[in-house]
C-alpha cells in the first residue's frame, strides 16, 4: 500500500498546503503520516486554530519531533514510501535520505537556486523583484535547497508596477500551488520517472529566515524606497515593521511615497510633520513618507504623533 510522509507544516494563518494534501490523499486511501515540530503546532493556520488543532480537527494522524528521531522514521518507511517536505525547518540525514529509495521531495514556493532558504517573500519585496516567480519541487539532499529540480511551475505575481504586499504573493501562490502538488505526488504514485535537472550552484543565493520581532525595525536613515520597500516585506500576515514613539512599540504595515517634492536635513528623518485624519507624513532627507493611520498598529489609541521622532 502506497504511504506518503509529509514533514513540516502549513503555511501561518493558512489551510495548507500540507494539510489539504494531506485530507486529499487520505480520501484517495494512501496512508498519510504527518512528522512536524512543536513550535509549529503552536502556530495559527488558518479559522483562529493552531495548526495540532487543525490536524486534529480533520482528524490527521501526526508525530512531533524537536530532533528528528531517525530511528523511527526509518521505522515508518516501506518500499512503496513517498516522503514530502513542505515548510520543514528540518536538515535531513544521509540514512533518512537513502531510506526512501530516491523517493524524497521537498516543495520550495520560490525560484531556485536564485531564491534558496528561507522567508523569500519578504527577500524578494526588499529587492523589488515582485512581478515573476515560480514555485518548485527538488530531490532532497543533505543541504538546504541544493537537490535536482524535478518540477517546475511559473508564475506572474503582477504585471503592472502595483504595491503588493506578502498576503498577495501568498494568495496567488495559493492559487497555484495545490494542483502542481496534486499532480506531482499522483504521477510519483503512478511510477512516473521525472527527470533531474541539476542546480547550478555558482548562479545560487541563499537568504536567511527572517523573524519580524528581531529583524523587523525600521531604520529611518534609509531613502524612502527602502524604507517603504521594508516595511511592506514585514506586512500582513507578518507581525509587521517596527519603530519606537515615546517608548512605544509601533507595528506599520505598509507606506507610500508622498507627491511633496520637498526635501529634508537628514536630521529631520523620522520626524512626523503632518497629520490629517486619515494619515501621518513623515520627513526623510529625499522627500516625505505618507502612511494610512489604519495601516499602524499602537497600544494607545490617543497617541501624539506631530512633531515627535519614530527612532
Amino acid at each position: 500500500m502506497e504511504k506518503i510522509i509529509f514533514f513540516g507544516g502549513d503555511r501561518l494563518r493558512e489551510n495548507g498546503p500540507l494539510s489539504l494534501l494531506a485530507e486529499h490523499f487520505t480520501k484517495k486511501k494512501i496512508k498519510i503520516i504527518i512528522i512536524t515540530d512543536p513550535i509549529r503546532l503552536k502556530k495559527l493556520s488558518c479559522d483562529g486554530l493552531t495548526f495540532k488543532n487543525h490536524l486534529k480537527k480533520k482528524k490527521l494522524k501526526f508525530y512531533t519531533f524537536n530532533k528528528l528521531n531517525e530511528k523511527k522514521i526509518i521505522s515508518l518507511i516501506e518500499k512503496d514510501t513517498y516522503g514530502f517536505s513542505i515548510n520543514s525547518t528540518w536538515k535531513f540525514s544521509r540514512n533518512i535520505i537513502n531510506a526512501f529509495r530516491g523517493n524524497f521531495y521537498n516543495y520550495h514556493a520560490a525560484e531556485i537556486p536564485l531564491e534558496r532558504g528561507a522567508g523569500n517573500i519578504s527577500w524578494k519585496i526588499l529587492q523589488n523583484n515582485i512581478k515573476k516567480g515560480s514555485i518548485n519541487i527538488h530531490a532532497i539532499d543533505q543541504e538546504f535547497d541544493t537537490g535536482g529540480i524535478v518540477a517546475k511551475k511559473k508564475i506572474l505575481f503582477s504585471k503592472k508596477k502595483k504595491v503588493i504586499l506578502p498576503v498577495d504573493f501568498l494568495n496567488i501562490i495559493a492559487k497555484n500551488e495545490i494542483i502542481f502538488l496534486k499532480d506531482f505526488l499522483n504521477n510519483k504514485i503512478k511510477k512516473r520517472k521525472f527527470k533531474k535537472i541539476k542546480q547550478k550552484h555558482t548562479e545560487s543565493f541563499y537568504w536567511p529566515r527572517l523573524n519580524a520581532d528581531k529583524d523587523g525595525r525600521i531604520n529611518w536613515s534609509w531613502d524612502i524606497k527602502n524604507i517603504i520597500s521594508f516595511i511592506r516585506a514585514f506586512s500582513k500576515p507578518y507581525k509587521g515593521a517596527f519603530t519606537f514613539l515615546g517608548g512605544s512599540k509601533i507595528r506599520i504595515f505598509n507606506a507610500e511615497i508622498d507627491s511633496m517634492k520637498r526635501r529634508f536635513h537628514p536630521y529631520q528623518n523620522g520626524i512626523v510633520f503632518r497629520k490629517d485624519k486619515n494619515y501621518i507624513y513623515i520627513s526623510n532627507q529625499k522627500g516625505s513618507i505618507k502612511i494610512r493611520i489604519s495601516d499602524i498598529l499602537f497600544a494607545k489609541k490617543d497617541t501624539k504623533f506631530l512633531g515627535k521622532k519614530f527612532v
